[in-house]
């Protein structure tokens, strides 16, 4: 009897989590068919000013010079025996310094990390890599080559691959993301841990379930989940929308010193106007529901936490909700007139505040 009632027990569970999964895959589609409808005033917009350029978009045959210069540090390709990924990147400094790795976000490349390559190469062997998918990096074509977890092994692979076992670990937007997570699974990998306008996963989790505003503001999140559609709205006009969060007034670099250039707008767009140029990238925030719902995952390694004050993307109120998944030394700074765009906004606030932290002296104690 005792047998049958756990085999019974046993089904209705299964078969609960199964409903379970299904109705938060429904609510996820259908916030995702919102948030395509909250998008359609400005793709209107975007018709209106001329139906016949706005399904125009060419793409780029010759990559702009900065993309291609060596001037913030020597190109290199490194292949990654286990997955078969080649990843290009960019380093300078010595080969016995220690290891910087620092990871972009959407929809950047290693350009993005130029000012901190120039910084930071007399104490380190800093490498702005390109992420699977991104810049000069192979791009897989299937969905689930951009898990969660297999984004994280990439992370781990060019660590060692570069010849290091340890490094300072520097992350912004979606390269933030991984950066939280890594040291979760591999805190002995990362000595220090650097993040720019990226949230704890489980801070942002809590966060943004008692803040209806913040889930309004990550509605792309919910549009990208459709297939096909967010290739469209992201090619029209030209790229109009890979290019307007850089320069808008509102959402753009804040700096009128950093403002980029025509040719430094075009670093982003160059790879993205390929042929399945932006599908690679999209790929990272389709999976991003099935890393949900997020643990409380605690980060074991000394974390800075840096955060531009007039981010539109990510509301600024979650900064001191992350402090309590970290349990060794923990800073935040709130960097006043910087965007979303930190490390290209505000290079130099930015570089002073990492050079202070990453020359503190930490106790041994708190390296747990």
């Amino acid at each position: 009897m005792q047998f049958y009632i756990s085999r019974l027990l046993l089904m209705v569970t299964r078969a609960a989590l199964r409903v379970t999964g299904v109705l938060f895959w429904i609510l996820v589609y259908v916030a995702s068919l919102l948030a395509a409808v909250s998008y359609l005033p400005d793709a209107l917009r975007l018709l209106a000013r001329g139906p016949f350029k706005a399904f125009q978009w060419q793409t780029r045959k010759t990559a702009p010079s900065c993309l291609t210069s060596s001037k913030h540090g020597q190109h290199g390709y490194i292949r990654i025996k286990s997955s078969g990924i080649r990843f290009h990147y960019v380093a300078s400094g010595e080969k016995g310094n220690p290891l910087m790795l620092l990871l972009h976000g959407f929809p950047e490349n290693w350009y993005s990390w130029r000012y901190q390559l120039d910084e930071f190469s007399q104490e380190y062997r800093v490498v702005a890599v390109d992420l699977r998918g991104f810049g000069g990096s192979d791009a897989p074509s299937e969905l689930l080559d951009y898990k969660m977890e297999t984004l994280l092994q990439d992370v781990k692979d060019l660590i060692t691959g570069f010849g290091y076992s340890i490094c300072v670990l520097v992350g912004h937007d979606w390269g933030g993301t991984l950066a939280w997570t890594f040291p979760v699974r591999h805190h002995n990998m990362v000595s220090r841990l650097i993040v720019m306008n990226a949230p704890h996963p489980s801070a942002f989790h809590d966060y943004v379930l008692s803040h209806p505003s913040q889930l309004f503001s990550s509605r792309y999140v919910f549009l990208f989940q459709l297939p096909v559609l967010p290739e469209l709205l992201l090619s029209l006009a030209d790229f109009e929308y890979i290019r307007k969060p850089f320069v808008d007034e509102l959402m753009g670099i804040q700096n009128k010193q950093r403002k980029l250039t025509s040719e430094e707008t075009e670093a982003f767009i160059y790879y993205m106007s390929k042929k399945g140029g932006i599908t690679a990238p999209l790929n990272y925030y389709r999976n991003l529901f099935g890393f949900f719902p997020v643990k409380a995952q605690d980060v074991l390694v000394p974390t800075l936490l840096l955060w531009g004050e007039l981010e539109v993307f990510l509301e600024a109120a979650m900064v001191p909700e992350m402090q309590q998944y970290v349990h060794a030394p923990f800073q935040a700074e709130i960097i006043q007139h910087a965007s979303h765009w930190l490390q290209q906004d505000r290079p130099e606030e930015v570089n002073r505040i990492m050079r202070d932290f990453l020359s503190h002296e930490i106790p041994l104690s708190t390296h747990q």
